[in-house]
């Protein structure tokens, strides 16, 4: 009868080996459901990134394209009939079409400039409200000159990007 039963524990598996088996079927199970889990997140995060990028270039595409036009250095005698004045314009344009207005009557831009820029004092131009009120005239004059009744289509905007006076 011993030799019967040696070969029945030889044909059955032992228990160890059972629980060793499950364990590893387990802890494959979960290694595919966290990789699954993990790429379901990476490329469903990806998607929106990528909408979010769209969205920022459409609205930066709608965004209005901002065009400078840098005129001529003015250099004047101010009113006072002491003082000089040396300043550098860029002007910002509502559109490309005033770029084209603006080129075609620069002699009468330029004119219409200097009789404002040599009417100005040094007192006047001295403060910070005599340069911006002097921006504002040179707004206006221009718009007048090319016939924009509003700054929405014209002259935007008048920058010195130099301003000297001695």
């Amino acid at each position: 009868m011993a030799k019967d039963a040696a070969p029945e524990e030889a044909t059955a598996p032992p228990p160890k080996k059972k629980k060793l088996l499950l364990i590893i079927i387990i802890a494959a199970v979960v290694v595919v459901l966290a990789g699954t889990g993990a790429a379901v997140l990476l490329l469903s995060g990806k998607p929106a990134a990528e909408q979010q990028a769209e969205g920022e270039e459409e609205a930066a595409e709608e965004e209005e394209v901002v065009i400078y036009e840098k005129l001529e250095t003015f250099t004047v005698n101010l009113a006072d009939q002491e003082s000089m004045l040396q300043v550098e314009i860029t002007l910002k344009l509502a559109s490309p079409e005033v770029q084209g207005k603006i080129k075609q009557r620069m002699p009468e831009v330029r004119d219409g400039l200097l009789r404002l820029l040599s009417s100005k004092t040094a007192e006047e131009l001295a403060t910070l409200e005599g340069k911006e009120e002097l921006a504002g005239s040179v707004q206006k004059e221009i718009n007048a000159l090319i016939g924009a009744k509003k700054a929405a289509q014209g002259i935007q905007g008048v920058l010195f990007t130099s301003f000297i006076m001695q």
